[in-house]
């Protein structure tokens, strides 16, 4: 590849990049992105090992609890590629919400008008009028289209319509979507994105706005001036399957009381200076009966880097525990049990990232069966 691509991908953090003997020629390591991105005038496509379906599966139970995303609904399973399947999905889903037009909705609005309309701001009427009697300065509610719903669908599908990668037909769609939702503000780059609750009201874009959603935290590279990288959709695989697990855990552990608490904030040293957090711990009646750390990937030929060990020797130590729990995405065997010398008994288990939603669910039961089995047992 050109020199200016392998800058752009570090530049951007997406991966480590050697240069080897032969000119133009990189070695690419530590990827920790997954989609595409324009650089220096080269789309870069970066595709997952796990199935887009599934991928997408782990996206929408961490961000609602639940498979908000199923394959015959969505139709992930159609496309090969992650963002041509991100954009058939949402195109589909807004066409779906907007098919009776755009939600309306009360927004608070500050104006001077010619006549007193909802609440009169008589501060302001004083400090910019001067005393003058029009314009009045005036609060009101106004039953608009330009609320947070419609402005969350309408930033995503501009932002989709630059990535590259978009096929032409759902091009011509979300151009639709776009038009439907003429006269909404769209929410400018790095501006805060608004959280919408659902409720009866806005029912009709429950599947559509978590989509917008991860449109808009993916899509978190912009085109500067003088940069190479130009706009993309990204999304951190270590990130999606550790909200993966968390989310799937918590669920099932509820049968067994107590509370899983992802990323519990203690200290190694008695001066409380050498900060940890676990990636979770299972706290029953206030106290650490477990503990458990997400990884990602594993070393070259499925082996298992001895830092997480020490890590998991630490935590063990800090809470008192026998046991230690690390669960990979890698592998289709449970790796074994690494028994420490004068220490903790440290569990290491492998989730496959390559099934279906009901496989993954039932592995994360049995992880919790087993945990809970293991600390009812006598010593």
């Amino acid at each position: 590849m050109p020199r200016e691509v392998a800058a752009g991908l570090v530049a951007a953090r997406i991966a480590d990049v050697s240069p080897t003997f032969f000119a133009d020629e990189y070695r690419i390591s530590g990827v920790r992105k997954v989609g595409v991105v324009r650089i220096a005038g080269h789309d870069v496509w970066i595709r997952p090992k796990t199935p887009v379906r599934r991928l997408f599966s782990m996206l929408g139970y961490a961000r609602a609890g639940s498979a908000i995303w199923e394959d015959e609904d969505f139709g992930f399973a159609a496309d090969e590629d992650l963002v041509p399947a991100l954009a058939h999905a949402f195109e589909r889903q807004a066409s779906r919400a907007l098919a009776g037009g755009a939600l309306r909705g009360y927004v608070t609005r500050d104006d001077a008008l010619p006549l007193v309309r909802g609440r009169w701001r008589i501060g302001d009427q004083l400090t910019r009028r001067g005393g003058q009697p029009l314009p009045v300065e005036v609060s009101f509610d106004d039953y608009v289209e330009d609320i947070a719903e419609n402005q969350l669908v309408l930033t995503a599908a501009t932002r989709l319509l630059r990535l590259p990668g978009v096929p032409a037909d759902v091009v011509g769609r979300l151009r639709r979507v776009v038009r439907v939702l003429d006269g909404v503000t769209v929410i400018p780059v790095g501006a805060p994105v608004p959280v919408v609750r659902p409720d009866r009201r806005n029912a009709r874009y429950s599947a559509v706005l978590p989509l917008a959603s991860l449109v808009l935290s993916g899509a978190s590279i912009e085109q500067r001036t003088g940069s190479l990288v130009g706009a993309g959709f990204l999304v951190d695989m270590w990130s999606v399957f550790e909200d993966f697990v968390t989310a799937a855990l918590r669920e099932a552990f509820r049968p067994y009381g107590g509370e899983l608490v992802a990323q519990y904030a203690s200290t190694l040293d008695v001066e409380g200076t050498v900060k940890i957090a676990p990636d979770l711990v299972w706290l029953v009646d206030g106290e650490v009966r477990a503990c458990i750390d997400v990884k990602y990937k594993v070393e070259k030929h499925g082996q298992y880097p001895n830092v997480d060990l020490y890590q998991m020797a630490a935590y063990c130590r800090r809470f008192g525990l026998g046991e230690g729990w690390l669960v990979y995405a890698a592998g289709e065997e449970p790796g074994e049990n690494a028994q420490l010398v004068d220490g903790p008994s440290i569990c290491r288990l492998t989730l496959r990232t390559d099934t279906t939603p009901a496989v993954l669910g039932e592995q994360m039961r049995g992880i919790a069966r087993r945990l809970a089995r293991s600390l009812s047992a006598p010593a």
